[in-house]
């Protein structure tokens, strides 16, 4: 295993933490203490994304395990926290300035994690056919996005403007979410017909 990808490993793990401290900030009374916590875990797994893809182009060590464990640790960690953010949904919104803002949020996760699903087996169906998919450029806008609007979604019960961010940024996410899953689709379709290559 190099360098980079012992990095992305060590990203799914710390996501661990980041979990463990977002809970402990409802299950204690350091409140704001452990949802900064949380938020700056959050954050350094966020910012070592682009660090172990350079490290693999810069030495040349860009390998199949890590062309497979870095989309999913991606996945791993977003996944892990949209549950969490929707688990303290109610807890998280003041419901009379954001009536509906625990639900919006539940619906659109849903519709992110199950984007997450299709695209994941449709990657599948790529490899069983030897079909190499390029990255999505708005599928790397969409990560950036998510990745700001979960990290201000973790801290935004600490102040009222951070409620208003990180909707904003969480709904543009959510949309682009699902362009891009649509776009990936349709720009690949050929990976969903029954035609066989020819050799």
């Amino acid at each position: 295993m190099n360098a980079a990808t012992k990095i992305t490993v060590a990203r799914m793990f710390m996501i661990i933490p980041a979990a463990v401290f977002f809970i402990l900030a409802y299950e204690t009374g350091f409140f704001m203490a452990f949802l900064l916590a949380s938020a700056a875990v959050f954050g350094l797994l966020c910012a070592t994304d682009f660090i172990d893809g350079y490290i693999a182009r810069k030495t040349n060590t860009v390998s199949n395990l890590g062309k497979f464990l870095d989309p999913l640790a991606d996945k791993v960690v977003i996944t892990v926290m949209l549950f969490l953010i929707m688990w303290k949904g109610s807890a998280m919104y003041d419901t009379e300035v954001f009536p509906y803002a625990s639900l919006v949020i539940a619906l659109l996760s849903g519709i992110i994690i199950s984007r997450e699903l299709i695209i994941g087996i449709f990657r599948l169906l790529a490899v069983q056919k030897s079909v190499v998919l390029a990255a999505d450029k708005y599928g790397k806008l969409k990560t950036v996005f998510l990745d700001f609007a979960v990290a201000l979604l973790i801290i935004a019960p600490l102040n009222v403007v951070l409620y208003w961010i990180s909707q904003i940024l969480y709904y543009i996410g959510a949309g682009l979410a699902v362009g891009s899953g649509l776009n990936y689709i349709i720009k690949n379709k050929s990976v969903l017909s029954d035609k066989k290559e020819e050799v």
